[in-house]
């Protein structure tokens, strides 16, 4: 199972969140993608920085010189007319109705009253939408969380100074577990607490193999005390050298070949971590085809269904079987056309195989129109980022 963790015990801003998550190998072409489905005029960036002597990403967003989108009508309205996958769009909505819920609960309004003002901005909308989106990218199983460090002391706002944590801060930690060091300066914001509200557990650092790490960095960089820096990391749950899973195969000597992209593409949508077609000869001379899918235990009845319900067999073969698997990461590598992901395999702490993203290098070639195979041999051939063990 596929754990997210996030730390926040230095606490968590919109902005610290995008950078750990980017960090952790979420490709920038998912929250480049995404900021530009918004069809607005924000931009996100990301530079490397560090807090407290830990390296990690600074996001900023640029929210170019347009009005102020400050009422809970205008983000929707954003949201409605852009081109975002509409499970990350659903989820970006309510997120955002709720900001505007406990703000009016803080002034005795509707939500739809409500305007804000220090979140009044497309910063705020792209740093939910951005969030929603990688998490959904790295589709984890679970994510778990550390209790929120809110910091202390005051922040200023249109209607005065306020105790952190702000009231509208308070109001989204609700039912989530959360403390203060101490540390003068506030370091969790509403759309951090918001945000936070992702993670189903708050039971600090989970029984689970890490295998990658991330660091997002706050704006403040104290002298004392935490480094203001969010972590976040990807794991699983069981040995990182083997694991059992469920091999599930059918032979099939009666259903069109043009169908059987399609059921792959059902078995993975299902469940199943892979699967695949191989041709086969059948009793009588007859032309067939063997589907392999290989699954998690617990997912091996709702990738059979698929079987059953998108292919002509009459019956499932089952097996399970151990499979040793190497540590997994993302990185991001720089070739003459852009940024690609590089999937890394690694052994002992050293890569021992490298795989630049597809898609990545499909699209670099097709905006600079570079041909596909030298934007994937330069992927292959750019030095991986500092930290990196090499073969």
């Amino acid at each position: 199972m596929r754990v997210l963790y996030l730390d926040f015990s230095a606490g968590v801003s919109g902005d610290m969140l995008l950078g750990a998550l980017a960090d952790l190998g979420v490709p920038r072409d998912v929250f480049e993608e995404t900021v530009r489905a918004l069809r607005t005029a924000a931009r996100l960036s990301f530079s490397e920085a560090s807090r407290g002597g830990i390296r990690g990403l600074r996001a900023e967003v640029a929210t170019g010189s347009g009005a102020r989108t400050s009422r809970l009508g205008e983000f929707l309205e954003v949201l409605d007319r852009s081109r975002l996958d509409a499970d990350v769009g659903e989820r970006a909505a309510q997120l955002l109705r709720r900001v505007f819920e406990a703000e009016g609960r803080v002034h005795g309004r509707a939500a739809e009253e409500v305007h804000l003002h220090e979140l009044g901005s497309l910063d705020t909308l792209v740093d939910v939408v951005g969030v929603v989106a990688a998490v959904h990218h790295l589709a984890p199983d679970q994510v778990a969380a550390s209790p929120v460090n809110v910091g202390s002391g005051s922040v200023e706002a249109e209607h005065g100074t306020l105790e952190v944590p702000a009231p509208a801060t308070a109001l989204l930690l609700t039912g989530i577990p959360s403390f203060s060091d101490g540390s003068g300066f506030e370091r969790t914001t509403p759309t951090g607490a918001l945000l936070a509200s992702l993670a189903a557990s708050f039971e600090g650092w989970p029984a689970f193999v890490p295998e990658r790490f991330g660091y997002g960095l706050g704006s403040a960089d104290p002298r004392s005390g935490r480094p203001n820096a969010l972590r976040a990391v990807l794991g699983r749950t069981g040995s990182p050298a083997g694991e059992r899973v469920a091999v599930l195969e059918a032979t099939l000597d009666d259903m069109q070949p043009e169908l059987l992209p399609h059921l792959l593409d059902r078995l993975l949508e299902g469940g199943a971590r892979d699967a695949w077609s191989a041709p086969a000869a059948m009793k009588k001379g007859r032309g067939g085809s063997v589907v392999t899918a290989i699954a998690d235990p617990e997912d091996r009845d709702r990738v059979i269904a698929v079987f059953f319900r998108e292919s002509t067999t009459l019956g499932v073969r089952i097996t399970e079987a151990e499979r040793r698997i190497l540590e997994r990461r993302v990185v991001q590598v720089v070739t003459p056309w852009g940024e690609v992901g590089m999937k890394l395999g690694l052994f002992g702490g050293r890569v021992v195989n490298r795989a630049p993203e597809f898609e990545a290098c499909r699209r670099l070639a097709a905006a600079s129109g570079a041909p596909l195979k030298e934007v994937y041999r330069e992927a292959l051939a750019a030095p991986l980022p500092p930290g990196i063990a090499a073969p």
